[in-house]
């Protein structure tokens, strides 16, 4: 009864030996294999896999398999046609000797669909980053918008004022002495007020940020001369600059003034995060980037330095105008404009940073 049932079953099934050799074979393992049963009856179960399969650790361990395991294994027809199988490994004992019941189903088309699907999945979650990335972009994009135009009203309405004060103050010093008991108070609102006529210099470049004008420039000597604007600064704090240009960068057109503006605020970020000594490293590339569907060339300008950091917490937010990590002695405009400023260029600007490690920031510029 029972081998009258394992020669009517449809699927393929075979027994062998601890060493592997083919035992028994059934019907369907003839049509399966497309080998006769005589024939199977001379190999071992390790002839009917593809020619890379036989050193699978399965086959090494075939007499300590203690329950049954299913592997997916490529066979070979006797034709030579490989495909994919599904082999179940089930032990048993018969008289005193270690045997294995094997049953085989094809599961090529099985895995081909579960790739495709895979795939599918994939490129739908790469749709949905694309699409929560745009709206990013949108959201910051309208929130930039917005600032801008309230920066300006409000740099309006309190620049003249600042101006008549700052004049009385400046008239003020010159007519008392040096020695005049307000004269020390009076150089502080001096200087204060001279601050806040800067920021609201600040606003209003925020504010009135003007579209690039486009020529073909060369990035890396662009970087090469906004480095050397900043060599004081560079030296006073005892940086080391690291340089790493890749070869073969081509040049592209962008606004050298403002893609300059965003090379010196973001160096003069770092330089002021390493005030006892670092590194600020600078290298210039060539990368392509996926865009939806396609992919885009972008000359890539990467600025590093050894500082303080960024809080996890405060890496979403470097970017919003007002937002800075300096106190009173940063406006958090600087990235707000950079970030415009890329935004114009079709380009983009990320920031990576550990605290107590550094910070990279990546300006990508489309070729």
């Amino acid at each position: 009864m029972l081998k009258a049932m394992v020669e009517g079953a449809t699927l393929p099934v075979i027994v062998i030996d601890g060493d592997g050799r083919i035992i028994f074979a059934n019907k369907s393992s003839e049509e399966f294999t497309e080998y006769s049963r005589q024939e199977l009856l001379g190999l071992n179960v390790r002839d009917l896999c593809a020619p890379y399969e036989p050193g699978r650790y399965i086959f090494s361990t075939l007499p300590e398999i203690k329950k049954t395991t299913e592997v997916d294994i490529d066979l070979r027809r006797k034709s030579g046609r490989v495909f994919m199988a599904s082999v179940s490994f089930s032990p048993f004992d018969h008289r005193g000797s270690r045997r294995l019941l094997l049953t085989l189903r094809d599961v090529t088309t099985n895995r081909v669909q579960e790739g495709k699907t895979r795939e599918a999945e994939e490129r739908y979650r790469k749709l949905l980053d694309d699409r929560n990335m745009l709206q990013d972009q949108l959201n910051r994009s309208s929130k930039l918008a917005f600032m801008g135009e309230l920066a300006a009203g409000i740099a309006h309405e309190i620049n003249n004022p600042l101006g008549i004060i700052l004049g009385f103050v400046q008239d003020i010093l010159e007519e008392i002495p040096e020695d005049h008991p307000l004269a020390e108070s009076i150089k502080i609102i001096e200087q204060e007020t001279a601050r806040c006529v800067g920021v609201v210099k600040e606003l209003l470049d925020f504010a009135r940020l003007r579209p690039p004008q486009r020529r073909r420039v060369d990035m890396l000597q662009l970087l090469e001369d906004s480095v050397a604007l900043l060599m004081p600064g560079i030296k006073k704090n005892k940086v080391r600059i690291i340089k790493a240009y890749a070869n073969g960068v081509p040049n592209i057109e962008i606004d050298p003034d403002l893609i300059r503006q965003v090379f010196l605020n973001v160096m003069i970020n770092a330089i002021q995060a390493m005030p006892y000594g670092g590194e600020l490293g600078l290298d210039i590339d060539l990368v392509r980037c996926r865009q939806s569907q396609q992919g885009q060339d972008y000359v890539r300008a990467t600025i590093s330095d050894t500082g303080r950091g960024i809080h996890e917490e405060d890496l979403d937010r470097v970017f919003d105008p007002f937002f800075t990590t300096k106190g009173t002695k940063g406006t958090g405009l600087g990235l707000s404009v950079c970030q415009r400023i890329m935004d114009d260029h079709r380009g983009r600007i990320e920031i990576e940073s550990r605290r107590g490690v550094g910070t990279t920031c990546r300006i990508y510029s489309p070729v």
